[in-house]
């Protein structure tokens, strides 16, 4: 990829081509007469503002909103990064690292900082750049390795770089400080820096609570990317214009595995969106690299606005960085920002982290700007009553609200209530969290590749999937209380009974396998699908995942001699409708119902969505024809298939454009060619 239009730097020439990194400084130096540098390495960063309303019913303040705001009265260390020292001929005379309350020390964390005792000027640098080991009685030793670049092209790691003079006697006292102004600094250093601080808290945090479990899974290097008022979406798209690009930060799992942070936009980093100090965000987008390399990421990506039911896999894989987000910063808060608590409570409000939070812009006393704004939702509010949009399209929609009630298992389809379920499971965070709190060891088993859903045989995974594997780990330990919590989420389990009552099952979790044939009707009972009307928010990608939707994985090396898949309907109750089945390949993208005659360079549709009964690339057999008089479909042909693959067979009612009662049932008989029972 190449996003030379797109970065706006009068040194053009630098990206022309690419550089590797520099190389880690790791040799320690010794002499036989030496001086000692001697200093600290520190951050600014924006502050969190809470903002409030007066709540009457209540008769105290009310948490509405949380920007950004002046720097921190006070820096915070640079904990454990790189430090080169050099002579003046440039030449490396010393490699060291920073201790946890940012000194300056030698590569063992402790030592003194030894240079020649010769007099000179000598350049100090601190980079943002860690490889640090966190050693852990009785399981592997989990490194983190990581390095925060300016861009691709360059891949210039950020630094802090002083000079002093020593007179070969006294040695070298220093102050380096990143700032978070581009008035004090245009580079704007303590955003690359905090980036870093946010890294190595999450890592701290990873190291101390995934028990004895091996997190080797870790150890793999984190490249991450940011520059402030830069956009980095330009990288996913450098031929479009930056003015109209999506402004987002992101993981890159399909492509070269790195983090990129957004730090603005064409410059500017007071009005956009920028994460360089969103310390949620930041941690958000490290749950991505963490699945990726621990577990599985599965996700297909898309719009998750956290307003609709979507796709379970992309459910669960921003719950699960939510959560995370959430986790490291309930348990670390005074690491990440030490003067949270203390404006919380000026404000009459808790003061412990609950939030999911993303900010805009920021507002300044000193520069005089008032331009903070952004959104947030409190995890540990009921999922029946959750906070609201404060900002864009969605203002006033609720953040993915849900009725255990009238929509069990809806949760599994939306990314906030995941979020707040795992968050409340966890924490005894208030009435609405857990009285006894899972430990956080125990979601790490149920994620990762050795014990959970990392594994391979979770080819297409969900949130159910984790929670039924935290339950078994926990056997007599999982409560009337964990119940509680996760139903009221909307999480509930196939395991709990949630969705069967005398023999049918209203509902089979995403993924459920086919696991064998049957002359006689299926032990597991009758099949049920449910359809309901699309979602009229997300126009286009509206097909009711909960609802309309059941998702069953073939692996035909469990059914080898199964050539065809049968599905009768009969209607029970309810809107007539017809169905169709789609067999996706793995790592599939949903395919629509809807379809758009024009769009522009950013897939906007520019006319209406349409209906459309099309199929994708990433469908691999099918039957959609159309008729109210056919209630059998099949997928035929199977014995072609590769049969080390497992397949996604998309049981879909086609529901474009209409409207269908609360009470519409649908039961269905899955058979193979010979008329055999398949069941689960």
């Amino acid at each position: 990829m190449s996003a030379c239009t797109g970065i706006k730097n009068s040194q053009y020439y630098e990206y022309l081509s690419t550089s590797v990194e520099e190389p880690e400084c790791l040799t320690s130096y010794n002499y036989a007469t030496s001086v000692s540098v001697t200093g600290t390495a520190k951050f600014f960063k924006r502050g969190v503002v809470p903002i409030t309303q007066y709540n009457n019913t209540l008769g105290a303040n009310e948490l509405k909103n949380l920007t950004l705001g002046d720097p921190l009265a006070a820096a915070l260390p640079i904990r454990l990064a790189e430090v080169i020292v050099y002579n003046s001929t440039n030449q490396i005379v010393q490699c060291g690292v920073t201790d946890a309350s940012g000194n300056l020390k030698a590569l063992d964390g402790a030592g003194d900082l030894k240079i020649p005792k010769t007099a000179g000027n000598y350049i100090v640098q601190v980079l943002a750049r860690i490889n640090t080991d966190f050693v852990v009685a009785s399981k592997p030793t989990t490194t983190l390795h990581v390095s925060i670049k300016k861009d691709k092209y360059t891949n210039k790691v950020h630094k802090l770089i002083s000079t002093s003079y020593s007179n070969g006697i006294d040695g070298i006292g220093l102050e380096l400080i990143a700032y978070a102004r581009q008035t004090d600094d245009i580079e704007m250093a303590g955003g690359a820096f905090n980036i870093l601080n946010s890294i190595y808290t999450t890592y701290k945090y990873l190291s101390s609570h995934t028990g004895t479990v091996d997190a080797t899974c870790l150890n793999n290097k984190i490249e991450t990317y940011w520059k402030a008022g830069f956009n980095p979406y330009q990288y996913l798209s450098p031929s479009a214009d930056p003015s109209y690009l999506p402004n987002t930060s992101y993981y890159n799992g399909a492509g070269d595995k790195t983090l990129n942070i957004s730090g603005g936009r064409l410059g500017n980093t007071s009005v956009e969106n920028t994460d360089h100090f969103d310390d949620y965000v930041i941690i958000h987008e490290l749950g991505h690299f963490i699945e990726d390399n621990c577990g599985q990421l599965t996700s297909p990506g898309g719009t998750h606005a956290l307003v609709s039911r979507i796709d379970p896999r992309l459910a669960w894989s921003e719950g699960w960085s939510n959560f995370l987000a959430g986790q490291v910063m309930y348990n670390s808060i005074g690491e990440i920002n030490p003067e949270f608590a203390a404006k919380m409570t000026a404000q009459g409000l808790p003061t412990a982290w609950t939030y999911f939070s993303s900010t805009i812009g920021f507002s300044d006393s000193v520069l005089n700007i008032n331009n903070g704004t952004g959104f947030m939702f409190d995890l540990k509010k009921a999922g029946s009553n959750p906070d609201t949009w404060q900002t864009g399209t969605y203002t006033g929609s609720y953040f993915d609200k849900v009725s255990g009630t009238s929509y069990p298992g809806e949760g599994h389809f939306r990314e906030g209530a995941i979020s707040r379920g795992f968050f409340k499971l966890t924490n005894g965070c208030g009435t609405t969290c857990a009285a006894s709190p899972v430990a956080f060891e125990t979601i790490w088993k149920s994620i990762d590749r050795i014990t959970g859903v990392g594994k391979s045989t979770f080819t297409f995974k969900s949130s159910h999937d984790v929670l039924e594997n935290v339950k078994s780990i926990l056997g007599s330990s999982w409560s009337g209380d964990n119940l509680t919590k996760t139903q009221t989420e909307a999480l509930h389990l196939f395991s709990d009974g949630s969705y069967s009552s005398g023999g049918n099952n209203k509902w089979v979790p995403y993924g459920t396998y086919l696991a064998s044939t049957s002359a006689t009707a299926c032990a597991s009972g009758n099949l049920y699908i449910e359809p309901r009307s699309d979602d009229p928010v997300l126009a286009g990608t509206n097909s009711d995942q909960r609802y309309s939707n059941q998702y069953l994985t073939l692996d035909l090396s469990l059914l080898p001699n199964v050539s065809e898949i049968n599905i009768t309907f009969s209607s029970q109750v309810g809107t007539a409708t017809e169905f169709d089945l789609l067999l996706f390949k793995e790592n599939y993208v949903f395919n629509i119902d809807y379809s758009c005659s024009s769009s522009d360079s950013n897939g906007n549709c520019l006319t209406t969505w349409q209906p459309s009964r099309t199929v994708t690339s990433d469908v691999v057999r099918y039957d959609r024809r159309p008729g109210s008089t056919i209630t059998t479909k099949k997928i035929a042909n199977l014995q072609s298939l590769d049969h080390t693959q497992r397949y996604l067979l998309n049981i879909r009612a086609y529901t474009p454009a209409k409207t269908f009662s609360s009470t519409t049932s649908y039961k269905y008989e899955i058979k193979d060619q010979s008329g055999n029972y398949i069941c689960l």
